[in-house]
């Protein structure tokens, strides 16, 4: 069934950028997005997020300027043909499965297979092509033995790096599995059976009494001090929450080059209330993100990068 579901919206929506299918949970271009910026062949972004479980849509670029959230049967009607939505009708959950899989407490696990590369020797399968594939990244042995990277070569997951994120009572509540093979794989990453809305990557990693620097991803986040990933480049109601709860210095955001737009807005969204005055902003050099820094100039470039983080004037604010 979800095998027909995924292919209903590919018809109209394009390549899968992401998908989870345990979760049901899968990424789109936007084509609003797409549309606004004279690409009709995608924007490459994958904002647009389904879980065909729970007939549910949002696009977290556009979602409160085109409307672009909601049941997916809207979505359907707005962008994919006659056939389509009669196709749609006919194999989608009913709402009885979606309010329960809602309300269903995932107990999330390390993945099959899954071992701490700093615990492993050259007699362990394929360990020494993943040590590779960190340490070209620059990613030393000692951030690989703090964060706990492992990795995989077996089960669901094979073949990929894995990242874990734990709350802050020390739960494990999602992990990043970022392929590491030389093999050619459609989905470098493979998300696993939990909302990443829902929670707050390493939590319990976070000073909330010292500045704290949103980034994009977990390789952003493991080279760069105090640090919490958005994956992705949208804020969770969640961490929005939290921040103003919590947050007792600066907040920096840190977006990866092809995200200034998407900086200065979230930079609006989080500077009011007990946060106005607070939120600061840093450009990453074209073609950098913090991890390619980090890779190239090691934690001098980090330093450095975070050092030229400002306030933004009003004149590009509005």
């Amino acid at each position: 069934m979800a095998n027909l579901l995924v292919n209903i919206l590919e018809s109209f929506l394009g390549d899968v950028r992401k998908h989870n299918e345990d979760t049901g949970q899968i990424a789109f271009d936007c084509p609003a997005c797409s549309a606004e910026k004279g690409m009709p062949d995608g924007d490459g972004k994958g904002n647009l997020e389904i879980n065909y479980n729970m007939n549910k849509f949002k696009c977290w670029s556009c979602h409160e300027t085109n409307h672009m959230h909601g049941p997916v049967i809207k979505l359907l009607k707005k962008y994919a043909t006659p056939k389509n939505i009669r196709d749609y009708l006919l194999v989608k959950p009913d709402a009885e499965f979606a309010i329960r899989k809602d309300h269903e407490h995932v107990i999330l696990h390390l993945p099959e297979g899954y071992k701490r590369l700093a615990e492993c020797t050259e007699k362990d399968y394929k360990s020494q092509l993943a040590l590779a594939y960190l340490r070209n990244r620059g990613i030393t042995d000692e951030i690989i033995d703090e964060f706990d990277i492992g990795y995989t070569f077996r089960g669901k997951f094979f073949n990929r790096i894995i990242i874990p994120s734990y709350d802050s009572e020390g739960n494990l509540n999602y992990f990043i599995a970022r392929w590491f093979d030389k093999e050619f794989t459609k989905l470098k990453y493979l998300n696993p059976d939990a909302e990443k809305q829902e929670i707050i990557f390493n939590e319990g990693r976070v000073n909330w009494d010292a500045t704290i620097y949103l980034v994009e991803g977990a390789t952003d986040h493991i080279v760069t001090p105090n640090s919490i990933p958005l994956l992705g480049k949208f804020i969770s109601d969640k961490l929005l929450e939290l921040l103003h709860d919590k947050a007792g210095a600066y907040i920096v955001i840190v977006l990866d080059d092809d995200a200034w737009e998407d900086g200065i807005a979230l930079y609006k969204r989080l500077n009011f209330g007990n946060l106005r005055g607070r939120i600061k902003i840093v450009r990453c050099p074209e073609g950098y993100d913090p991890s390619k820094i980090y890779e190239k100039l090691g934690n001098k470039g980090i330093t450095k990068l975070l050092m030229g983080s400002r306030f933004l004037k009003e004149n590009e604010i509005y």
